[in-house]
């Protein structure tokens, strides 16, 4: 009878083990995968951040500052030209005289400020 009775008791402290222990591996999947999920949150939220936190002028803004600094009469103002240049944004304002390409001017498209450019009126 003792022995029927320890046989009893092992086997219930086996399931007891055996029931815990997939419990507990189910919730580690579970806590994990909501980990490996907040995580891809985060890094899409900071990536996001990132970007959203640098605010561009337009390029209509780009073409008026570019304008400012033509002194040739006859000149205009092109399409201005997003790029990204040794990690900078910058607008490239194309310049026409006659219907001729005769320069650029390199606009920062954060700051507005004129950066130079190349070319210019014969």
């Amino acid at each position: 009878m003792i022995k029927k009775s320890t046989l009893a008791m092992l086997a219930l402290l086996v399931m007891v083990v055996v029931v815990s222990g997939c419990t507990d591996n189910t919730n580690n999947t579970t806590t994990n995968s909501q980990n490996i999920s907040n995580q891809t949150n985060n890094t899409t939220n900071n990536t996001t951040n990132n970007t959203n936190s640098t605010k561009l002028i337009s390029a209509a803004e780009a073409k008026a500052i570019a304008l400012k600094y033509v002194e040739e009469s006859g000149v205009t103002a092109g399409t201005p030209e997003l790029k990204t240049i040794d990690g900078e944004q910058i607008y490239i304002v194309p310049l026409y005289q006659n219907g001729e390409a005769v320069g650029e001017i390199d606009i920062d498209a954060v700051t507005g400020e004129n950066l130079g450019g190349a070319g210019g009126a014969p």
